[in-house]
């Protein structure tokens, strides 16, 4: 399966003006392979309803931005959902990430 979609990427300390230090989040569009999708719903917890999640990975192939940037990488944009990133495999000029639950953090000043 294909994957096309955006990878957000935590920026600390970007100068907004001189003097003045900003840390954001900067989404890049990418694309590759979804190369493991498996989904589970959870019932062990407290909660009333079960917790969704994802344990797939997909595969990108990054610029070099992401090069320079992959231990910065959030979430992945995908179908309308941002998913938490657990972690990212190296082999340059790919990266591999596997993808957990919803991302509740931040999201770039845009939206």
């Amino acid at each position: 399966m294909k994957f096309a979609g955006k990878v957000g990427f935590w920026i600390t300390a970007d100068e907004t003006k001189p003097g003045i230090f900003k840390d954001h989040m900067v989404e890049k569009y990418y694309t590759g392979d979804v190369t493991r999708a498996y989904h589970k719903w959870d019932s062990r917890s407290e909660a009333t309803t079960d917790d969704f999640s994802l344990n797939n990975q997909i595969s990108i192939l990054g610029d070099l931005f992401a090069q320079e940037n992959w231990p910065s990488i959030k979430y992945v944009l995908w179908n309308g959902v941002r998913w938490k990133v657990k972690t990212v495999g190296i082999s340059f000029p790919r990266l591999t990430l596997e993808v957990g639950g919803p991302w509740n953090g931040q999201v770039p000043d845009s939206e």
